[in-house]
């Protein structure tokens, strides 16, 4: 009885808080994709949880890098690649800056730490010893930066000194993450056409006619990559930096001088740098790293300009990634300082002066006579080649089914819509990359071009 009276008090227990449970509200969030869906999307459409967030204008109008979206389509075995302007990873110095981790031993109290927004003083001291031989003066504490990568400096200035709908003066064709990062920041282009020597300066006035006449204000910022542009490879006569200096200061428009590739000459004779020809006048600003001279990968950068500009850059990164990360700076500086920089980099210039040799003759070996023409650069990553017919992403559908990859030249160009005044396309050009491949690899997908470019002036003769 008591055994029957225990079970039977147990069950209405056992009611009763069930019954309490259904009268409250679950308060347990239900994270299911369907019950989000159900939600969200009450017409039980298909869609992906992006759904709810409504992203900014600026989200919405940001584009994916186009070299970067290449890549998914040319990772597979047996392609020959000149797309990717990446260095030779067999020149990385990785025994001496291992090496270099012996700084964390002696001062890492100091390294493990937050570090300034400005950079670590060790090595803003490394890079003002070297600004003094590069420039030919040394820059005062005030006038630099350290930037994780060039592209943060990019980036930073853009914001610092543009306002939406204002106006940057390009040389066409451009490196397309200058195209990301100042389009970010609401910037039109106008550009300016590019040869051999670099940008054509005497189109210049021109051009800030045309800006000054379409938008009722001048260009803010003229952008350029004077020593072996990226993609051009191309280097500006000594006569045209001259020029544009003067006509920068005359037209109170400072000129962004972004310098990755100037110390990687391998032929001619060493130019000044535009900073050099105005030097401490602020109406250059300075950029460098040290992706291309040590390792991309330690993304270390900097900026040499006017202090109030830097101070401007300072107080935008600090709402943003705070400071370069002490650790690799100290990794840096410690490279630096014991000499292993300059003693590495005649190595970096004799390899890539040995492959820009492999691809000019590769080139003119296996390109039909005609099919294209370039300058052979004297220094950096690339060639830059114009078709004498067709389109060069045709060529890069084609050439990918024939195992050899490069970028075309629309990736350099803004979108016409994005252009103030003349509109300039990259439709009959194409970049290629000459220091990633071995000198065989070279050979063989200069060969596989030309065989596909031979194919396409036979297709094109029997339609004619």
């Amino acid at each position: 009885m008591c055994r029957a009276n225990n079970v039977e008090g147990g069950s209405s227990r056992e009611a009763r808080l069930k019954r309490q449970a259904a009268s409250k509200v679950d308060m347990r969030p239900d994270l299911s994709r369907k019950r989000l869906q159900q939600e969200y999307n009450p017409d039980r459409t298909e869609v992906g949880l992006s759904s709810v967030f409504r992203f900014s204008a600026l989200a919405q109008k940001m584009q994916p890098s186009p070299i970067r979206e290449l890549f998914q389509m040319i990772q597979r075995p047996g392609m020959i690649s000149f797309a990717g302007g990446l260095p030779d990873p067999d020149t990385f110095p990785v025994e001496a800056f291992a090496s270099c981790a012996d700084v964390l031993e002696r001062d890492g109290r100091t390294v493990l730490q937050y570090g300034a927004s400005e950079g670590y003083p060790p090595l803003r001291d490394a890079i003002l010893d070297m600004m003094a031989i590069r420039l030919g003066y040394r820059p005062e504490a005030g006038e630099l930066l350290v930037t994780s990568g060039s592209q943060q400096a990019v980036d930073l200035i853009g914001r610092a000194l543009l306002d939406p709908g204002d106006v940057v003066v390009l040389e066409a064709p451009t490196y397309p993450g200058t195209l990301h990062c100042l389009r970010n920041a609401g910037a039109r282009f106008a550009l300016v056409p590019s040869d051999g020597d670099g940008m054509l300066v005497e189109k210049l006035p021109e051009v800030i006619t045309r800006v000054t006449d379409a938008t009722g204000r001048r260009p803010k910022l003229i952008y350029t990559v004077p020593d072996f542009s990226n993609p051009s490879g191309a280097c500006m006569s000594i006569e045209r930096r001259h020029r544009l200096v003067e006509l920068a200061a005359q037209q109170s428009i400072p000129i962004f001088e972004d310098d990755p590739y100037g110390r990687l000459r391998f032929s001619g004779e060493p130019l000044p740098t535009l900073k050099t020809l105005v030097g401490n006048a602020p109406h250059v600003i300075y950029a460098s790293s040290f992706s291309k001279v040590l390792a991309p990968g330690v993304r270390v950068a900097w900026t040499a300009a006017a202090p109030d500009l830097i101070r401007s850059m300072v107080l935008m990164r600090q709402g943003e990634d705070l400071c370069t990360s002490t650790v690799t700076q100290a990794l840096v500086a410690e490279y630096c300082t014991r000499g292993l920089l300059e003693e590495h980099l005649g190595l970096i210039v004799d390899t890539y002066a040995r492959k820009s040799r492999a691809m000019q003759r590769g080139l003119e070996q296996h390109l039909p006579a005609g099919a294209a023409s370039w300058h052979q650069p004297q220094g950096g990553f690339f060639f830059w080649l114009e078709l004498a017919a067709g389109d060069s992403r045709s060529l890069f559908d084609r050439g990918v089914e024939a195992n050899v990859a490069f970028v075309p030249g629309t990736a350099f160009f803004p979108d016409a819509d994005e252009q103030v005044g003349q509109a300039l396309s990259g439709d009959r050009f194409a970049r290629l990359c000459f220091t990633f491949a071995d000198e065989a690899a070279i050979e063989e997908g200069c060969r596989r071009l030309g065989e596909v470019l031979q194919a396409t002036d036979q297709a094109t003769a029997a339609d004619d």
